[in-house]
Protein backbone atom coordinates (compact mmCIF):
# COMPACT_ATOMS: atom_id res chain seq x y z
CA UNK A 1 0.00 0.00 0.00
CA UNK A 2 1.39 3.39 -0.99
CA UNK A 3 1.63 6.32 1.35
CA UNK A 4 0.53 9.84 0.51
CA UNK A 5 1.12 13.03 2.47
CA UNK A 6 -2.55 13.14 3.53
CA UNK A 7 -2.68 9.51 4.71
CA UNK A 8 0.65 9.89 6.52
CA UNK A 9 -0.48 12.98 8.41
CA UNK A 10 -3.89 11.51 9.20
CA UNK A 11 -2.48 8.22 10.48
CA UNK A 12 0.32 9.74 12.54
CA UNK A 13 -1.19 12.90 13.99
CA UNK A 14 -4.97 12.69 13.69
CA UNK A 15 -7.37 10.10 15.12
CA UNK A 16 -10.58 11.34 13.49
CA UNK A 17 -9.93 9.99 10.02
CA UNK A 18 -13.52 10.55 8.89
CA UNK A 19 -13.20 14.29 9.56
CA UNK A 20 -10.05 14.43 7.45
CA UNK A 21 -11.74 12.57 4.59
CA UNK A 22 -14.90 14.67 4.77
CA UNK A 23 -12.94 17.93 4.79
CA UNK A 24 -11.11 16.65 1.71
CA UNK A 25 -14.40 15.87 -0.05
CA UNK A 26 -15.74 19.36 0.67
CA UNK A 27 -12.49 20.86 -0.59
CA UNK A 28 -12.71 18.93 -3.86
CA UNK A 29 -16.37 19.83 -4.39
CA UNK A 30 -15.72 23.51 -3.78
CA UNK A 31 -12.55 23.80 -5.84
CA UNK A 32 -13.32 21.71 -8.93
CA UNK A 33 -16.54 22.03 -11.02
CA UNK A 34 -15.72 18.64 -12.58
CA UNK A 35 -16.07 17.01 -9.14
CA UNK A 36 -19.55 18.45 -8.73
CA UNK A 37 -20.41 17.32 -12.25
CA UNK A 38 -19.11 13.81 -11.54
CA UNK A 39 -21.29 13.52 -8.44
CA UNK A 40 -24.31 14.93 -10.25
CA UNK A 41 -23.95 12.39 -13.04
CA UNK A 42 -23.19 9.50 -10.72
CA UNK A 43 -26.36 10.12 -8.67
CA UNK A 44 -28.39 11.06 -11.77
CA UNK A 45 -29.85 14.20 -10.17
CA UNK A 46 -30.78 17.55 -11.71
CA UNK A 47 -28.66 19.91 -9.65
CA UNK A 48 -26.04 20.13 -6.96
CA UNK A 49 -24.96 23.06 -4.74
CA UNK A 50 -21.94 25.08 -5.77
CA UNK A 51 -20.59 25.38 -2.23
CA UNK A 52 -20.28 22.93 0.67
CA UNK A 53 -19.42 23.38 4.33
CA UNK A 54 -18.23 20.84 6.90
CA UNK A 55 -19.49 20.20 10.44
CA UNK A 56 -22.73 22.13 9.92
CA UNK A 57 -25.06 22.22 12.93
CA UNK A 58 -28.69 21.28 12.33
CA UNK A 59 -29.90 22.46 15.71
CA UNK A 60 -31.49 19.52 17.55
CA UNK A 61 -31.25 17.30 14.49
CA UNK A 62 -27.51 16.73 14.68
CA UNK A 63 -24.40 17.92 12.90
CA UNK A 64 -23.83 17.23 9.20
CA UNK A 65 -20.41 16.10 7.98
CA UNK A 66 -20.80 18.03 4.72
CA UNK A 67 -23.73 20.26 3.77
CA UNK A 68 -24.57 22.22 0.65
CA UNK A 69 -27.26 24.93 0.56
CA UNK A 70 -29.71 25.85 -2.18
CA UNK A 71 -30.37 29.30 -3.66
CA UNK A 72 -32.50 30.28 -0.65
CA UNK A 73 -29.85 29.28 1.90
CA UNK A 74 -31.62 26.08 2.99
CA UNK A 75 -29.61 22.89 3.37
CA UNK A 76 -30.47 20.75 0.37
CA UNK A 77 -27.56 18.30 0.01
CA UNK A 78 -25.93 16.38 2.86
CA UNK A 79 -22.97 14.01 2.61
CA UNK A 80 -22.09 11.67 5.45
CA UNK A 81 -18.65 10.15 4.98
CA UNK A 82 -18.28 6.89 6.90
CA UNK A 83 -15.52 4.39 7.31
CA UNK A 84 -16.37 1.98 10.13
CA UNK A 85 -18.02 4.20 12.75
CA UNK A 86 -21.63 3.45 13.70
CA UNK A 87 -24.56 5.68 12.75
CA UNK A 88 -25.38 8.44 15.19
CA UNK A 89 -28.79 8.70 16.85
CA UNK A 90 -29.82 11.41 14.36
CA UNK A 91 -28.94 9.43 11.25
CA UNK A 92 -30.88 9.32 9.05
CA UNK A 93 -34.32 10.17 10.51
CA UNK A 94 -33.56 13.60 11.95
CA UNK A 95 -31.28 14.47 9.06
CA UNK A 96 -34.15 13.99 6.64
CA UNK A 97 -36.22 16.49 8.65
CA UNK A 98 -33.78 19.20 7.61
CA UNK A 99 -34.07 18.40 3.91
CA UNK A 100 -36.84 19.44 1.57
CA UNK A 101 -38.71 17.09 -0.70
CA UNK A 102 -35.97 17.34 -3.32
CA UNK A 103 -33.08 17.11 -0.85
CA UNK A 104 -30.27 14.57 -1.05
CA UNK A 105 -28.67 12.57 1.77
CA UNK A 106 -25.62 10.71 0.48
CA UNK A 107 -23.72 8.13 2.52
CA UNK A 108 -20.13 7.37 1.50
CA UNK A 109 -18.66 4.18 2.97
CA UNK A 110 -16.25 1.33 2.20
CA UNK A 111 -17.68 -1.27 -0.17
CA UNK A 112 -17.73 -3.90 2.58
CA UNK A 113 -19.68 -1.55 4.85
CA UNK A 114 -22.45 -0.60 2.43
CA UNK A 115 -24.73 -3.60 2.94
CA UNK A 116 -24.79 -3.37 6.74
CA UNK A 117 -25.19 0.41 6.49
CA UNK A 118 -28.18 0.09 4.15
CA UNK A 119 -29.78 -2.55 6.38
CA UNK A 120 -29.38 -0.41 9.50
CA UNK A 121 -30.84 2.65 7.79
CA UNK A 122 -33.78 0.64 6.43
CA UNK A 123 -34.45 -0.67 9.93
CA UNK A 124 -34.47 2.85 11.37
CA UNK A 125 -36.73 4.27 8.65
CA UNK A 126 -39.08 1.29 8.31
CA UNK A 127 -39.63 2.45 4.71
CA UNK A 128 -37.68 3.53 1.65
CA UNK A 129 -36.85 7.19 1.11
CA UNK A 130 -35.87 8.32 -2.38
CA UNK A 131 -33.73 11.12 -0.96
CA UNK A 132 -31.14 8.67 0.40
CA UNK A 133 -28.23 7.57 -1.78
CA UNK A 134 -25.28 5.26 -1.16
CA UNK A 135 -21.86 5.17 -2.80
CA UNK A 136 -18.68 3.40 -1.88
CA UNK A 137 -15.61 5.58 -1.53
CA UNK A 138 -14.23 3.76 -4.57
CA UNK A 139 -17.30 4.52 -6.69
CA UNK A 140 -17.23 8.17 -5.68
CA UNK A 141 -13.53 8.69 -6.34
CA UNK A 142 -13.57 6.63 -9.53
CA UNK A 143 -16.40 8.73 -10.97
CA UNK A 144 -14.33 11.86 -10.32
CA UNK A 145 -11.33 10.30 -12.02
CA UNK A 146 -13.41 9.43 -15.08
CA UNK A 147 -14.79 12.96 -15.26
CA UNK A 148 -11.32 14.47 -14.85
CA UNK A 149 -9.96 12.40 -17.73
CA UNK A 150 -12.37 14.18 -20.08
CA UNK A 151 -10.46 17.41 -19.54
CA UNK A 152 -7.42 16.49 -17.50
CA UNK A 153 -6.50 18.63 -14.53
CA UNK A 154 -3.17 17.58 -12.98
CA UNK A 155 -3.93 19.38 -9.71
CA UNK A 156 -7.19 17.47 -9.29
CA UNK A 157 -5.47 14.19 -10.13
CA UNK A 158 -2.89 14.85 -7.42
CA UNK A 159 -5.52 15.83 -4.84
CA UNK A 160 -7.57 12.79 -5.76
CA UNK A 161 -4.60 10.48 -5.23
CA UNK A 162 -4.17 11.85 -1.71
CA UNK A 163 -7.75 11.03 -0.75
CA UNK A 164 -7.59 7.62 -2.44
CA UNK A 165 -4.62 6.59 -0.36
CA UNK A 166 -6.31 7.73 2.84
CA UNK A 167 -9.41 5.68 1.97
CA UNK A 168 -7.27 2.66 1.09
CA UNK A 169 -5.49 2.93 4.43
CA UNK A 170 -8.79 3.04 6.28
CA UNK A 171 -10.07 0.02 4.36
CA UNK A 172 -7.03 -1.89 5.61
CA UNK A 173 -6.60 -0.51 9.12
CA UNK A 174 -10.13 0.46 10.13
CA UNK A 175 -12.15 -1.91 12.29
CA UNK A 176 -15.47 -3.00 10.77
CA UNK A 177 -18.47 -3.72 13.00
CA UNK A 178 -18.13 -7.16 14.58
CA UNK A 179 -20.17 -10.02 13.16
CA UNK A 180 -21.18 -13.27 14.86
CA UNK A 181 -18.51 -15.12 12.88
CA UNK A 182 -15.88 -12.66 14.13
CA UNK A 183 -16.83 -13.50 17.71
CA UNK A 184 -16.72 -17.26 17.19
CA UNK A 185 -14.39 -18.77 19.86
CA UNK A 186 -12.76 -20.83 17.11
CA UNK A 187 -10.99 -17.64 15.92
CA UNK A 188 -9.31 -17.34 19.31
CA UNK A 189 -8.39 -21.02 19.28
CA UNK A 190 -6.77 -20.75 15.85
CA UNK A 191 -4.76 -17.67 16.86
CA UNK A 192 -3.63 -19.41 20.05
CA UNK A 193 -2.43 -22.50 18.15
CA UNK A 194 -0.67 -20.44 15.48
CA UNK A 195 1.35 -18.68 18.17
CA UNK A 196 2.01 -22.08 19.74
CA UNK A 197 3.41 -23.32 16.41
CA UNK A 198 6.01 -20.56 16.57
CA UNK A 199 7.27 -22.00 19.89
CA UNK A 200 7.45 -25.47 18.33
CA UNK A 201 9.49 -24.09 15.43
CA UNK A 202 11.77 -22.32 17.89
CA UNK A 203 12.64 -25.60 19.61
CA UNK A 204 13.36 -27.35 16.31
CA UNK A 205 15.44 -24.57 14.74
CA UNK A 206 17.62 -24.42 17.84
CA UNK A 207 18.94 -27.82 16.76
CA UNK A 208 19.95 -26.48 13.36
CA UNK A 209 23.76 -26.20 13.30
CA UNK A 210 23.70 -22.98 11.25
CA UNK A 211 21.35 -21.19 13.68
CA UNK A 212 22.52 -18.89 16.48
CA UNK A 213 20.10 -17.78 19.23
CA UNK A 214 22.69 -16.15 21.49
CA UNK A 215 21.32 -13.02 23.17
CA UNK A 216 18.16 -13.05 21.04
CA UNK A 217 14.63 -13.26 22.40
CA UNK A 218 11.11 -14.42 21.69
CA UNK A 219 8.80 -11.39 21.68
CA UNK A 220 5.13 -10.53 21.45
CA UNK A 221 4.02 -7.49 19.47
CA UNK A 222 0.74 -5.91 18.43
CA UNK A 223 -1.10 -8.60 16.48
CA UNK A 224 1.67 -11.16 16.59
CA UNK A 225 4.38 -13.28 18.16
CA UNK A 226 7.81 -14.42 17.05
CA UNK A 227 11.45 -15.16 17.83
CA UNK A 228 14.77 -13.80 16.60
CA UNK A 229 17.80 -15.82 15.47
CA UNK A 230 20.80 -15.61 13.15
CA UNK A 231 21.66 -18.09 10.42
CA UNK A 232 23.93 -18.25 7.37
CA UNK A 233 24.90 -14.60 7.61
CA UNK A 234 21.42 -13.14 8.14
CA UNK A 235 19.37 -11.80 11.04
CA UNK A 236 15.90 -13.34 11.13
CA UNK A 237 12.58 -13.34 12.92
CA UNK A 238 10.00 -16.09 12.42
CA UNK A 239 6.57 -14.66 13.25
CA UNK A 240 2.86 -15.22 13.44
CA UNK A 241 1.41 -11.86 12.33
CA UNK A 242 -2.31 -11.23 12.11
CA UNK A 243 -1.69 -7.85 10.40
CA UNK A 244 0.41 -9.37 7.62
CA UNK A 245 -2.15 -12.15 7.36
CA UNK A 246 -4.92 -9.83 6.15
CA UNK A 247 -2.85 -7.14 4.41
CA UNK A 248 -0.39 -9.14 2.31
CA UNK A 249 -1.39 -10.96 -0.87
CA UNK A 250 0.08 -14.25 0.36
CA UNK A 251 -2.70 -14.43 2.98
CA UNK A 252 -0.58 -16.47 5.36
CA UNK A 253 -0.16 -15.90 9.11
CA UNK A 254 3.47 -17.18 9.15
CA UNK A 255 6.29 -15.02 7.83
CA UNK A 256 10.07 -14.98 7.95
CA UNK A 257 11.50 -11.47 8.35
CA UNK A 258 15.09 -11.06 7.21
CA UNK A 259 17.84 -8.46 7.73
CA UNK A 260 21.60 -8.50 7.34
CA UNK A 261 23.59 -10.12 10.14
CA UNK A 262 23.38 -6.90 12.21
CA UNK A 263 19.59 -6.70 11.82
CA UNK A 264 19.78 -3.80 9.37
CA UNK A 265 17.70 -3.66 6.22
CA UNK A 266 19.49 -4.79 3.06
CA UNK A 267 17.49 -4.43 -0.16
CA UNK A 268 19.77 -6.96 -1.86
CA UNK A 269 17.94 -9.58 0.21
CA UNK A 270 14.66 -8.53 -1.38
CA UNK A 271 16.08 -8.71 -4.92
CA UNK A 272 17.46 -12.20 -4.36
CA UNK A 273 14.30 -13.54 -2.73
CA UNK A 274 12.19 -11.93 -5.43
CA UNK A 275 13.96 -14.16 -7.95
CA UNK A 276 13.29 -17.15 -5.71
CA UNK A 277 9.55 -16.42 -5.33
CA UNK A 278 8.21 -13.01 -6.34
CA UNK A 279 4.64 -13.75 -5.22
CA UNK A 280 5.48 -14.20 -1.54
CA UNK A 281 8.40 -11.77 -1.12
CA UNK A 282 7.79 -8.32 0.40
CA UNK A 283 9.94 -5.22 0.71
CA UNK A 284 8.72 -3.88 4.04
CA UNK A 285 9.78 -0.62 5.68
CA UNK A 286 12.60 -1.94 7.83
CA UNK A 287 13.15 -5.51 6.61
CA UNK A 288 12.39 -7.98 3.84
CA UNK A 289 9.76 -10.60 4.62
CA UNK A 290 8.72 -13.87 3.05
CA UNK A 291 5.27 -15.42 3.45
CA UNK A 292 5.40 -19.14 4.25
CA UNK A 293 2.28 -20.67 2.73
CA UNK A 294 0.83 -23.39 4.93
CA UNK A 295 -1.87 -25.59 3.43
CA UNK A 296 -5.36 -26.54 4.57
CA UNK A 297 -5.48 -30.09 5.88
CA UNK A 298 -1.99 -30.05 7.43
CA UNK A 299 -1.82 -31.35 10.99
CA UNK A 300 0.37 -29.77 13.67
CA UNK A 301 3.50 -31.81 12.93
CA UNK A 302 3.17 -31.31 9.18
CA UNK A 303 2.88 -27.53 9.61
CA UNK A 304 5.91 -27.32 11.90
CA UNK A 305 8.03 -29.52 9.65
CA UNK A 306 7.00 -27.54 6.58
CA UNK A 307 7.86 -24.20 8.22
CA UNK A 308 11.26 -25.55 9.34
CA UNK A 309 12.02 -26.84 5.85
CA UNK A 310 10.91 -23.55 4.26
CA UNK A 311 13.07 -21.43 6.58
CA UNK A 312 16.13 -23.52 5.83
CA UNK A 313 15.46 -23.51 2.09
CA UNK A 314 15.00 -19.71 1.99
CA UNK A 315 18.14 -18.94 3.98
CA UNK A 316 20.29 -21.39 2.04
CA UNK A 317 19.11 -19.88 -1.23
CA UNK A 318 19.97 -16.41 0.05
CA UNK A 319 23.36 -17.53 1.28
CA UNK A 320 24.22 -19.19 -2.04
CA UNK A 321 23.18 -16.19 -4.13
CA UNK A 322 24.33 -13.33 -1.92
CA UNK A 323 27.45 -11.72 -3.38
Amino acid sequence: MQDSLLSYIASNFIREYENVANSSVAYLLNKYPSVRMALKRRLDINQIPNYFETEVSANKNGRFDIAGKDYYGKISFVIEGKFWANLTENQPVNYLKELGENGVLLFLAPEKRLLSLKNEISRRLAQDDSRIYFLSWYEFLNSIEIENNKSYDAALASDLLQLKELCNRMDVEGMPPLSLSDLDPMNGKISYHLADLIDDCNKILRNWEEADFSGLKTTAFKGGYGFYFKALGFGCQLVFSSFDWFTKESQTPILLRIWDINFKKDRKIFYILNRFDSLNTYDDDTYCSYGIIIMAGMDRNQVVNYIEKSVQEILRYLNENYE
